[in-house]
């Protein structure tokens, strides 16, 4: 047993030695961060195949390169090296150190030519707290920290540059402070793009953390999504706007329904939770680009679902679509229209505590599930949940549209247990 033990220890040293003597380097690109990815073993420089490599396996190798877990693989972008071909159909998780530690067929063994050598960039941004990857604070990485941008300034353009960073396309749209404060270096202020750069570094600003007058309550936000919900009581419900040709557009109610309003909801990152809401939000303004939209509900991408073409329209903005995307749920009843209640926040689902919790609490949740503001309190009726208890306390005067809008204390903090689940009853 010892002798077994001591193989292992053996066996781990000498993994963690190979690792250590792996390095990694970019070559041949427009800049440092953006280049043929060309790895380091047994004395000699080498290629990496692009088979399977993908975002996850690029972030390793930005790690090793000291800009953080942020990268993008660019394919063959960058053109191919000489010599040998290290490393084939890699694939890492994207949270190692290093990329010896990710799997691949073995140092040397593939079945590549140079024409497929792997380039990456190291992407100095990133979007956190968010729903989906598409959407977050904005976070940029200098000096080995990362750190927030403040909003002074920072407008669509700006946004817009951070979204093509991010290989996403031109869609960037400002949504303010709407993901909260971080702590740590504000990096950048002011920030003024032309909007054709490449990075927002490249961008005009006051220099690496110099900052005039900011606070971390001024920390941007931004959203790459080509959809988004606008007016609405929370980012979760609004008049609903498409990106096209650089534009946003809204989407004529012919035809759409609570199918579409599911696939519009999994493209913001809430899941396949919607409800169409008719024209609540009212009109909007610039070209319809959608109409006669037919969906599944099972789609990744509203431009998958039939409609007309794009532009293609008999409508006017009073027919603007309006969409909710659901954050209640009721589980455990005998109908959709009763049982314990829970709510979706920051992408998981927890319950709600019955402190303070009334008919007028349950008569909002009643109102974001489509059944009006008719509701009823139920106690503890469908027994206790698990997971996150996200809200405790909530006092609503029974007429508001979403919970979020009642007062409560902050998410996730209370003095509950789950024997007090709320459950709540929709039925007339």
């Amino acid at each position: 047993m010892l002798n077994l033990a001591l193989s292992a220890v053996s066996l781990l040293l000498l993994l963690t030695a190979a690792a250590a003597q792996v390095s990694v380097r970019l070559a041949d690109g427009p800049n440092p961060k953006a280049e043929r990815l060309e790895v380091y073993y047994n004395g000699t420089w080498g290629t990496v195949c692009h088979d399977y490599f993908d975002t996850a396996d690029a972030k390793v190798v930005c790690y090793m390169l000291g800009h953080g877990h942020s990268g993008l693989s660019r394919g063959t972008r960058y053109g191919h090296g000489s010599g040998k071909i290290w490393l084939d159909d890699v694939q890492c998780r994207g949270t190692e150190n290093n990329i010896a530690d990710c799997r691949h067929y073995g140092w040397g063994i593939h079945n590549c030519r140079h024409i497929k050598d792997v380039s990456v960039e190291c992407i100095p941004v990133r979007l956190v707290e968010g729903p989906s990857p598409l959407e977050g604070r904005l976070e940029v990485h200098y000096d080995g920290v990362w750190g927030t941008v403040c909003d002074d300034g920072f407008d669509e353009v700006d946004a817009s540059v951070v979204c093509e960073m991010l290989g996403y396309g031109r869609s960037g749209r400002l949504i303010n402070q709407r993901y909260g404060a971080s702590n740590g270096t504000i990096w950048l202020d002011d920030v003024q793009c032309t909007g054709t750069e490449t990075s927002i570094v490249d961008c005009r600003h006051h220099g690496w953390g110099r900052l005039r007058s900011c606070y971390h309550w001024e920390d941007v936000s931004v959203s790459c999504s080509t959809v988004s919900l606008v007016r609405g009581s929370s980012p979760q419900e609004g008049l609903l706007e498409v990106h096209r040709f650089d534009t946003w557009g809204t989407v004529c109610d012919d035809y759409f329904d609570d199918a579409a309003a599911r696939v519009v909801c999994h493209m913001l990152g809430y899941g396949y939770f919607g409800h169409f809401l008719s024209n609540r939000y009212g009109a909007g303004s610039g070209p319809i680009w959608l109409d006669d939209v037919h969906c599944y509900g099972n789609e990744t991408n509203i431009s998958d679902c039939r409609h007309r073409g794009w532009g293609h329209h008999d409508c006017n903005h009073e027919e603007d679509v309006s969409v909710s995307c659901i954050t209640v749920r009721l589980v455990g009843g005998s109908s959709p229209e009763e049982g314990r209640l829970e709510v979706r926040y920051k992408g998981t689902w927890g319950t709600v505590c019955d402190d303070y919790f009334d008919n007028a609490a349950a008569g909002v949740v009643c109102y974001m599930l489509g059944f009006k503001h008719a509701g009823r309190f139920i106690g503890n009726r469908y027994g206790p949940g698990n997971g996150t208890i996200w809200l405790d306390s909530i006092r609503c005067h029974g007429m508001e549209r979403h919970i979020s809008e009642c007062s409560n204390g902050i998410w996730g903090t209370h003095n509950c247990g789950h024997h007090e689940d709320v459950a709540v009853s929709c039925t007339s």
